[in-house]
């Protein structure tokens, strides 16, 4: 059973009226021909004619049926917005396929490049250990005594099963946090 929140309902049914509508003004135009007095229905039993003429009915019905489509195209992109959206792709990182692309309506913001540490707690998080050492060492030699440094040195040492490494760390620092304060 097709539920109701199912698109396909509505553009069944929208199809059935555009068809309906289409029936009525057909049998409208035919019978106003016949049953309109005076000049307006000699002048639309001409018209009928001549739009039912072999040549002329296949263009009629062309240019009806592409009516058709873009009227229900601009009402649909009245409702719905405008197709154009802007797609971000991320390459150079290992990422699950689903993860490597995004697509925005609006145009978004200029991107930053992160700094090797935001790029290291990030490949921490997935627990790339080989990616947070990689990032790690790139540092330069002041950056790796600083607190957030020393914090994923802690936690890369206790995840690659270095327990006096990570001791050594947290004690420095431990150190560091006090000279902070």
């Amino acid at each position: 059973m097709i539920g109701n929140d199912d698109g396909r309902v509505r553009q069944v049914v929208s199809g059935i009226l555009i068809l309906v509508v289409l029936t009525l003004v057909v049998v409208g135009v035919l019978l106003g021909g016949r049953l309109i007095p005076g000049l307006l229905g000699e002048w639309i039993g001409t018209m009928v004619g001549v739009v039912t003429t072999p040549v002329f009915l296949e263009i009629s019905f062309v240019i009806l049926g592409f009516t058709i489509v873009l009227v229900i195209n601009s009402v649909r992109r009245k409702r719905e917005g405008e197709e154009l959206v802007y797609l971000e792709q991320v390459d150079g990182v290992e990422l699950p396929e689903h993860a490597k692309w995004a697509v925005y309506r609006d145009e978004p913001l200029a991107g930053e490049e992160p700094e090797l540490i935001e790029l290291a707690e990030g490949a921490m998080e997935l627990g790339d250990l080989t990616e947070v050492a990689d990032y790690l060492a790139r540092m330069p030699e002041s950056e790796l005594e600083g607190v957030r440094a020393l914090e994923l040195r802690v936690k890369l040492a206790e995840a690659s099963g270095m327990p006096e490494l990570a001791e050594r760390l947290a004690a420095e620092l431990a150190r560091r946090r006090e000279l902070r304060h």
